[in-house]
């Protein structure tokens, strides 16, 4: 009978699409040990469940998951945000966004929800998002009746893309999936004309309309590559960089 970890096994490998010759491969071991974990004929040790999470390139969450699947303590803390241990990554994430200013800079969690943002996004999130919403997947479908972004085709393909890559990673999410779909399924979505958008481009901004003014904007997105806290670790900082001048002296001023 095969096992809660054989499940969870055989369920992530076929998630990465591998072969158990493939995975037998990947964490060093033999093909026919891999069959009898799958199959519940043989229990891993904790360092083989170890090996095989780091050869699926599981999440911390998935990884906790199958060690307690397994009979061992998870290795990935969960903290609250206010925990004293996480001081230095909210520090960190801090610092990042204030130095960024006057250019927006936010800070999400792993389902896109502004945790963090510093003053220059916050004037730009009370202009797109008046009734207060604070997803940014969610003020993207907000507004595609609005003239606020430009070229809010390129930006919802881009953002359609960016959420199929993050569940592909993170094995599903449904939180991430329903935000997908809600993108997806949007009347403008649909009418979109594939062959109108350049995407052969070295820098695709987001291209926003305040007042009279054209802003101009691309970004990039960073995370935290040694916080082992299940959640921390999945905080994305999105720092937004001017593409020309006009945008550069709008938030000058």
């Amino acid at each position: 009978m095969q096992s809660e970890f054989g499940s969870i096994l055989k369920e992530w490998r076929k998630v990465r699409r591998f072969s158990q010759l493939d995975l037998s491969l990947e964490a060093e071991m033999s093909a026919r040990h891999l069959s009898f974990l799958e199959s519940g004929r043989s229990n891993p040790s904790r360092e083989m469940v170890l090996r095989l999470s780091d050869a699926l390139q599981l999440p911390r969450p998935a990884a906790n998951q199958a060690l307690n699947a397994a009979g061992f303590a998870p290795v990935y803390p969960s903290l609250p945000d206010d925990a004293p241990e996480l001081a230095p990554v909210n520090q960190a994430i801090d610092m990042m966004l204030s130095h960024h200013d006057p250019f927006p800079g936010i800070a999400v969690d792993r389902h896109w929800n502004v945790v963090k943002s510093n003053n220059g996004a916050q004037m730009l999130l009370a202009l797109a998002s008046p009734d207060g919403t604070a997803n940014m997947m969610d003020i993207l479908i907000n507004s595609a009746g609005l003239d606020l972004i430009e070229n809010w085709d390129e930006a919802a393909m881009l953002s359609l893309t960016r959420l199929r890559t993050e569940i592909l990673e993170l094995g599903g999410d449904e939180k991430l999936a329903a935000l997908m779909q809600r993108l997806a399924n949007h009347e403008r979505v649909k009418q979109i004309d594939m062959s109108a958008i350049n995407l052969n481009q070295a820098v695709i901004p987001t291209i926003l309309r305040i007042g009279e003014k054209r802003l101009s904007l691309f970004s990039t997105i960073a995370q935290f590559g040694s916080v082992q806290d299940t959640r921390a670790g999945e905080t994305k900082i999105e720092l937004m960089f001017p593409m020309d001048e006009e945008t550069v002296q709008f938030f000058a001023r």
